[in-house]
């Protein structure tokens, strides 16, 4: 009764002396320490909470909030009055350090395996055993929050560090190794540590890169014993620091877009370069088939423009064969009428009448007058003037023919008078002088058309030479321009087909580029290293979020940190072994106290 009273007394001097003072102050940190002790197997049997609470502000007063039980101060006589969730701390200026038990699940769980030669054990048969021995520890993340990543609900953990580790001795324990983790050897004994970050693997979603949430330990062991595998735990994963370059990736993924666009406008303009080189190259291919072909045909038109100029110039033949001239002839022929000039040539022989011995007398003289009347007549002026020069010439000619034939038949004629044998011959007269008239006019024709003929063909012939071979000229420089124009194609093509292939290379190349290099990189940055982002992001606000275990008022700042104890190994494990406190009490206070030192 004694002390319940004393208790109350003190309570209630206590609360009166704060009330004493100023309203409760808040602005104060509170940093906390959750030891947890666990079986062999990772089971918690024991929870005991550590915290400080940083007096930054010289305050008098500290109010605080907690859930745990059997509170008591571990670092001096100050003291508190428990009302529900709050504890009213008499501060003196003083930080404050107290520790209760908890009985809430920690946000790691833990659970220990063990094999023996490839045979999964129990701690219990496994210890005092040797063989090759395989210890697994495996984390579980118990802080699971749905939270929204770029529009979409995802299932994300807070991020927490696991840190374990123990001593093993190397005599009775060989080829020790660890995964995540390293083995100091100090020659007698060997600290294995290991890491793992359990959860974090599903926060991120990022399959291809392996991340640990558990640690193995393996070792040859003779008489298998193992101290206490120690855990530390924080949610400290993230500094804010370390995320100040996501500051910048925002300007990044600026620049990624306008990669994109740029990409495609590339990749566009590649394919359009492909399309107009073939196009090109299919012009290119139809321009030698023209050139070849214009260039075949120039040549052909050139030797046949050549070897028709050299048959024109060596031909000697007549311009009018004889059967044109003879048509030219008959046609001279009978345009021309003789019979009027027959007829004339007649009367005047008809008008001769003397007897033989007068013949003879006059024969002489009188043909050359009967020519010449025949000539001074009017009829035969008349005739005349419709006949050339060379025909009057001849039809003179032939009139002075048929007058001395005429005298010599009168010659000859005996005992007849002159005028008989003139009316005889008066008709066969005409047809005579019509007959030799007539081919001596076509005589004349067919030479005179002959020689006009041959003179025309001559020129004709030296005018057409000449403008053959400037024809021929022209057809050489042509020629030697669709040759040339021919090589030139070859060329051409060539090229064409060459900047063809390199432009679908090109353009294969810089769709390959765009598809496998651009655009895997863009839809990175704006899928994988977006999303990342925004995972690293909302990963510092659940480790701001996560700031304590017990209880703390929302308006101070708060840290918390986890150290798991496994129980040790021993071949014979009695009672006090099990409940050995290598943290708790004495050694606690002296974390503490250098903590505050």
């Amino acid at each position: 009764m004694k002390t319940k009273l004393k208790n109350k007394i003190i309570s209630g001097a206590l609360l009166f002396t704060m009330s004493a003072y100023t309203l409760p102050v808040f602005a104060y940190t509170k940093d906390e320490t959750v030891y947890s002790k666990m079986d062999e197997e990772g089971n918690v049997y024991e929870t005991i909470v550590s915290t400080r609470l940083k007096n930054e502000e010289k305050k008098n007063t500290i109010e605080d909030i907690t859930d745990l039980i059997n509170i008591e101060n571990t670092n001096g006589e100050e003291e508190f009055i428990k009302e529900g969730n709050f504890l009213i701390w008499k501060a003196d200026k003083k930080d404050i350090y107290y520790q209760g038990e908890s009985q809430k699940d920690l946000p790691i769980a833990c659970q220990i395996q063990y094999e023996l030669d490839g045979k999964e054990v129990t701690a219990e048969e496994i210890a005092g055993k040797t063989g090759h021995v395989k210890i697994t520890i495996q984390y579980q993340n118990k802080e699971e929050h749905m939270v929204t990543i770029n529009g979409k609900e995802e299932k994300m953990y807070t991020p927490f560090v696991v840190v374990a580790g123990t001593m093993l001795k190397n005599d009775t324990n060989k080829n020790i190794k660890i995964t995540n983790g390293k083995v100091i050897d100090d020659g007698s004994k060997s600290l294995v540590m290991g890491i793992a970050l359990p959860g974090l693997q599903d926060s991120l979603n990022k399959n291809e890169i392996e991340i640990p949430s558990d640690i193995e330990i393996q070792m040859d062991a003779t008489d298998f014993e193992m101290r206490n595998i120690m855990t530390f735990v924080t949610p400290k994963i993230l500094e804010e620091n370390d995320l100040k370059f996501l500051d910048k990736l925002d300007e990044v993924y600026d620049q990624v877009d306008n990669l994109e666009q740029a990409s495609v406008q590339i990749k566009k303009g590649g394919t359009n370069l492909a399309e107009g080189t073939n196009t090109l190259r299919e012009g290119v291919q139809e321009l030698k088939v023209g050139t070849g072909t214009a260039y075949g045909g120039a040549k052909q038109i050139k030797e046949e423009v050549n070897k028709a100029t050299r048959q024109l110039t060596n031909d000697k033949s007549e311009a009018l064969d004889i059967n044109t001239l003879n048509v030219i002839g008959e046609q001279a022929k009978q345009a021309i009428d003789f019979t009027e000039i027959g007829k004339l040539v007649a009367n005047k022989i008809q008008e001769l009448s003397f007897s033989q011995t007068e013949v003879q007398g006059i024969v002489g003289t009188s043909t050359t007058k009967a020519v010449t009347d025949l000539s001074n007549s009017q009829e035969y002026q008349n005739l005349m003037a419709n006949l050339t020069k060379d025909e009057q010439e001849q039809v003179l000619k032939l009139a002075k023919t048929v007058a001395q034939n005429a005298s010599t038949c009168a010659v000859t004629t005996t005992g007849q008078k002159v005028q008989q044998s003139a009316n005889q011959m008066s008709q066969s007269i005409s047809q005579t002088i019509e007959t030799q008239a007539k081919e001596m006019v076509k005589q004349v024709a067919m030479e005179t058309a002959k020689k006009v003929a041959n003179q025309v063909k001559a020129q004709a012939q030296s005018n057409v030479v000449e403008q053959m071979n400037t024809l021929g000229e022209g057809l050489n420089q042509l020629t030697n321009g669709l040759g040339a124009l021919n090589e030139g194609t070859d060329a051409l093509q060539s090229g064409a087909n060459e900047l063809n292939q390199g432009a679908n290379q090109l353009a294969n190349g810089i769709t390959a580029f765009s598809e496998e290099g651009i655009q895997k990189i863009c839809n990175y940055m704006n899928g994988d290293v977006k999303d990342l982002t925004k995972r690293l992001e909302k990963l510092e606000e659940l480790t701001k979020e996560y700031n304590h275990f017990t209880m703390l008022n929302g308006e101070n700042e708060g840290s918390v940190k986890f150290v798991m104890i496994m129980d040790a190994i021993k071949k014979q494990e009695n009672e006090d072994n099990k409940k050995e406190d290598m943290i708790f009490g004495r050694e606690g206070n002296e974390e503490k106290k250098e903590s505050t030192d």
